[in-house]
């Protein structure tokens, strides 16, 4: 058995929540953002929320997880139920003209590059609007800018670093804060039988030596913002910075934090709600 926790939130909090939830222990967390299709069955979203559905293995973890956050208590689940649902919601998907990501227990497409992710310890299953804008434009730039050097900030589950080695980027490193999220990615790296991407477990993209042809950060605005200087300081001359973790509304405000360092707007794309801002340096 397990046991599922449903929690409801703005949508712009909800990444924030599901870190939350696997601390507490869950086996995975199910993001619903407004707009997007819901599997038959699952009730309508309230008006201008989000729905974050926590699995856990232990009723007790939880139990305190439902009455820290607020939540109702926890519903048990036979666990050919959780199985089911939890394959069902993750399918194999086209997140680039070259690139796919699929889970382990479906066989990858015949064509293409494809990165396999176990979903679960860490974000990024390609799923989300902006991990999908991100996988999007690191296969568009590798192919323009082949054998680049690339820094993917909040690596989350790692599925950027792994699909920019896979695609041919020669240096490829890969931040994040948290070390769970870390051996998750590095766990995917094995998975798919890569060895050489580095791994840096830090918050501050100045500790990473050098400067990159690509840049990509995909995590919210007020880390965006405050990490502007170093985050800017890793582009290297004419390379490029992608931007995600966004909502539509944010844009002017990521962009403006970029331009003050120097870099310049180049293109925009929304996808569901969520915004992809892209700059260069001259």
């Amino acid at each position: 058995m397990s046991w599922a926790l449903v929690l409801v939130a703005p949508p712009e909090q909800l990444e924030i929540l599901a870190a939350d939830l696997f601390d507490r222990g869950a086996l995975g967390v199910e993001l619903q953002e407004p707009g997007m299709p819901l599997m038959p069955g699952t009730p309508p979203l309230p008006e201008g929320r989000g729905r974050a559905i926590a699995h856990f293995a232990d009723r007790s973890a939880a139990s305190e997880s439902a009455s820290a956050l607020g939540a109702e208590p926890p519903v048990e689940i036979p666990e050919e139920d959780w199985n089911a649902l939890w394959r069902a919601h993750h399918r194999t998907m086209q997140v680039g003209p070259r690139a796919w990501v699929h889970p382990p227990w479906e066989d990858p497409p015949g064509t293409g590059v494809a990165v396999a992710i176990e979903p679960g310890m860490a974000f990024g299953t390609g799923s989300h609007p902006t991990t999908a804008l991100c996988l999007e434009r690191c296969d568009e730039l590798l192919s323009e800018l082949p054998g680049s050097d690339l820094l993917d900030v909040g690596t989350g589950s790692g599925v950027v670093a792994l699909l920019a080695k896979k695609l041919g980027a020669r240096r490829v490193v890969a931040t994040d804060n948290d070390a769970v999220a870390l051996e998750a990615a590095r766990q995917g790296a094995a998975l798919n039988g890569v060895s050489d991407v580095d791994w840096a477990l830090t918050a501050d993209p100045d500790e990473v030596p050098g400067r990159f042809t690509i840049v990509i950060a995909n995590i919210l605005l007020n880390t965006l913002e405050e990490l502007a200087p170093a985050i800017a300081r890793k582009v290297a001359d004419r390379g490029r910075l992608v931007l995600s973790g966004l909502l539509c509304t944010q844009g002017d405000d990521a962009e403006r934090a970029y331009v003050a360092q120097g870099l310049r707007p180049l293109a925009r794309k929304e996808r569901e709600g969520w915004l992809r801002i892209e700059l260069a340096r001259p």
